[in-house]
């Protein structure tokens, strides 16, 4: 998945229009911090990792699908919820949701006992 494919994506999914390119320098931005978040996650403590594997389909995919998720979040200061009678807001407590963030981790494994 190249960058012009992401970018699709995020038109589709956020625009509804694959042919509306009016946001591409946003979501070029949001493509960089996901794959900063992905870098500082599955690196964490390797500085000379500056990009993410190209060739990775599924990482690629990843990419996309937070970014789309921090350009939706652009705003809402991580509100999870509010209602508006009982005036109830709930934040979030990460930049990424859980959901999204346990796709990068690895599976932990312990000794049988």
């Amino acid at each position: 998945m190249s960058q012009k494919d992401q970018l699709l994506k995020m038109r589709l999914e956020i625009l509804g229009d694959v042919a509306d390119d009016t946001k591409d320098e946003v979501f070029k931005i949001k493509l960089d911090d996901a794959e900063v978040v992905a870098l500082n996650t599955l690196y964490p403590y390797d500085y000379e990792q500056k990009e993410l594997d190209k060739t990775n389909k599924r990482l690629m995919n990843w990419q996309a699908r937070c970014a789309i998720e921090l350009y939706k979040k652009m705003g809402t200061t991580n509100v999870k919820s509010y209602c508006e009678d009982s005036f109830s807001v709930t934040y979030m407590t990460g930049l990424i949701s859980s959901s999204l963030m346990n796709e990068l981790r690895p599976p932990k494994a312990g000794i049988p006992k």
